[in-house]
């Protein structure tokens, strides 16, 4: 018998709280066509805090990027998020936000 995959409850369910923390960063780079639009979250769920990114350059989503204080539903969003990280409630802190944030938001030139 083939084993049975494992999913985790972080993978298997779709992300849905309220923004707690976001921030939004284009950078505009000479070797890129267009710009890029980084943007980091922390949405905070029944049970935890999901820690979140989206990259794009794609201007005409910029506009509508969900913003500090939005209700958010992945199933519902209309756009994916590139990593996904869920921290647990009792284990949330706001160095976590920041070890995430200096992760996942690229450092270029002519930022904004």
């Amino acid at each position: 018998m083939p084993a049975t995959p494992t999913t985790t409850l972080s993978i298997a369910r779709p992300i849905s709280g309220t923004i707690i923390e976001a921030e939004i960063k284009q950078v505009v780079d000479p070797t890129r066509p267009l710009p890029l639009v980084t943007a980091v979250y922390a949405i905070e769920a029944k049970d935890g805090v999901w820690l979140c990114s989206y990259y794009g350059s794609n201007r005409s989503n910029f506009e509508y990027l969900p913003q500090k204080g939005t209700v958010v539903d992945e199933s519902k969003l209309g756009m994916v998020f590139h990593s996904k990280e869920f921290v647990p409630t009792d284990q949330y802190q706001p160095t976590r936000w920041e070890d995430f944030k200096r992760l996942h938001i690229p450092v270029g030139h002519g930022a904004h």
